[in-house]
């Protein structure tokens, strides 16, 4: 694999009343690749990744309140992508292919879902189709039911067997932190809900009542775009069996599970990534 060969851009898009920071950069015919997450903002090193992995011009966005986009504060995902898709008429481009990693795994879906029109396909990388009955899976590294942490938060009266059924509303929540875990995310004075041993952003802090909400098993089976799946074979964070079920409820997509990788195997900058990416975008065109 070879990086791009001239460095990233940053630019800013208006869209939707929003002001978009992006880069692009990146080589190559066809669609180009847009990526965007709904908490952690990316720049010139992912344009380079995804340069690097597809021989393709790129364009990474930060939805609103996301590195350097305004305004400030947590956007539905539905509005995100809205906001994404905006960008994409306002600079022109001809439907793109969007590449979301792990949580913007979640914005894929939801463009498919919104505004096929503007896609050329999508890759869902280490993504689930619900959070919270992921996170009630104890093969979860992130769920209160995971070995690691389930015999401490039961100690503290934290685990709760029905928690993870039932409505997905974000509000009454609130993080807490726990000596030998970590910060914990919870419904406010109840269970726990999420669990995160390393310092959580602030972008996340604020993001996650709205990412806990997310659930696309009631649409999922509409969508009718090219779709790449790709799982890591050793994540563990988002199981095997869960990126599985976005590539069965995405008719017709490919699927790769990375033997060994971890979480996004695409930042391990594997050889079999690249030629998965490389044959789906291949047929694409």
């Amino acid at each position: 694999m070879t990086g791009p060969q001239h460095p990233a851009q940053r630019i800013v898009v208006r869209a939707n009343g929003a002001e978009l920071e992006a880069f692009r950069g990146g080589e190559g015919d066809g669609p180009v690749v847009c990526a965007a997450h709904p908490a952690e903002p990316f720049g010139a090193e992912t344009v380079e990744l995804l340069a690097a992995t597809a021989p393709r011009r790129v364009v990474c966005f930060n939805p609103r309140g996301i590195g350097g986009s305004a305004p400030a504060g947590a956007a539905p995902l539905e509005q995100m992508v809205d906001d994404i898709e905006a960008a994409r008429r306002e600079l022109g481009s001809a439907p793109w292919t969007f590449w979301g990693m792990s949580g913007g795994g979640w914005l894929a879906m939801i463009y498919a879902h919104r505004c096929p029109e503007g896609l050329a396909g999508i890759i869902v990388e280490s993504a689930c189709l619900c959070f919270r009955e992921r996170l009630g899976d104890p093969g979860c590294a992130l769920s209160p039911f995971f070995p690691a942490w389930r015999a401490i938060l039961a100690g503290r009266g934290l685990v709760d067997e029905g928690s993870h059924a039932g409505p997905s509303s974000g509000d009454g929540t609130e993080w807490i932190d726990i000596d030998g875990v970590g910060q914990v995310f919870r419904r406010r004075g109840g269970p726990a809900l999420l669990v995160s041993p390393a310092p959580v952003s602030s972008a996340m802090l604020r993001a996650m009542p709205i990412l806990w909400t997310f659930d696309a098993r009631s649409w999922i089976g509409s969508v009718r775009v090219p779709a790449l799946v790709i799982a890591g074979g050793a994540d563990p964070v988002v199981p095997t069996a869960r990126v599985r079920a976005v590539h069965e409820a995405l008719a017709g997509s490919a699927f790769l599970v990375a033997d060994g990788a971890g979480h996004v195997p695409t930042v391990e900058r594997r050889a079999d990534v690249a030629a998965a990416v490389a044959s789906f975008l291949g047929a694409e065109t």
